[in-house]
């Protein structure tokens, strides 16, 4: 019996050694791989190419445009919040597709109540802030179809954070629920008083959210000391974020944060 046990032992030890060597090899053909980083959101595709843990290239795109490309053998990490059939016809066209979750390891702790409710987009944005190197409390604000706050603390733990409407859902929602208001395409705008229905409407839309979101920097800067914030999203850029030192815009957050996801995976 006791040599059976040494027999049995022996090989479970052989086998994890290989394992080990394995996912050692592994983990440094990651880091060599070219491997296309995709953030599909409810409006927007963003694709970024890294190479050598480098980000290299990045681009917008659209699904349609993106499922005319050959992706035969290419690894895809895929952040996908909008349509799960994009990544079947990703897999139809020959792509290798790692679809993140928010079961993936990450590198912070979460006291949020529902892992299993939280948006990916959400859930790559607090790793890329928690991997950014920035002590402190730090917050991410991204300004895409919805405007989504989100607090890591000084601990590195997800607190949570709040979801409201973005530019489009507002001008949409005013066209959609009155009889006579236009639908209005997105531009700056800095006047407070509107001198038309045009201009009332992107005054009370862009003025009012911007009023929101910095009321809202305000409320987390007087309950969190040390706090380092980061914009992200593509309506950003309607938004004056200059007059504060401790803002840190980066339109390719979420991409650094699926990158980091997909590299912890690979562990």
């Amino acid at each position: 019996m006791g040599a059976k046990l040494s027999i049995f032992y022996f090989f479970v030890q052989i086998t994890f050694n290989f394992l080990l060597i394995k996912c050692h090899s592994y983990l440094c053909a990651v880091n060599m791989l070219e491997v296309y980083v995709m953030d599909y959101g409810n409006t927007a595709l963003k694709i970024a190419v890294f190479q050598n843990a480098t980000m290299k290239t990045v681009y917008r795109s659209n699904k349609e445009d993106c499922l005319k490309l050959d992706w035969s053998n290419k690894l895809i990490v895929l952040s996908n919040v909008a349509s799960k059939e994009f990544s079947l016809a990703l897999q139809e066209k020959g792509a290798k597709i790692i679809e993140i979750t928010t079961y993936f390891s990450a590198s912070f702790t979460s006291a949020y109540n529902s892992m299993n409710t939280l948006g990916v987009d959400r859930f790559c944005n607090v790793e890329a802030i928690a991997i950014s190197g920035r002590k402190g409390n730090l917050l991410c604000i991204d300004i895409g179809t919805c405007v989504k706050f989100d607090l890591l603390d000084k601990r590195k733990v997800y607190v949570g954070g709040s979801i409201s409407p973005g530019l489009e859902l507002r001008f949409k929602s005013l066209n959609d629920y009155t009889a006579r208001l236009p639908l209005l395409e997105k531009k700056s705008f800095r006047s407070l008083n509107g001198k038309s229905t045009d201009e009332s409407i992107l005054s009370g839309v862009i003025l009012g959210l911007e009023a929101e979101i910095f009321k809202r920097i305000e409320w987390y800067e007087a309950q969190y000391d040390d706090l380092t914030i980061f914009v992200t999203g593509g309506d950003a850029s309607y938004f004056d974020f200059h007059q504060k030192s401790n803002i840190f815009a980066d339109e390719n957050l979420t991409l650094k944060g699926i990158y980091s996801i997909f590299c912890n995976h690979a562990q």
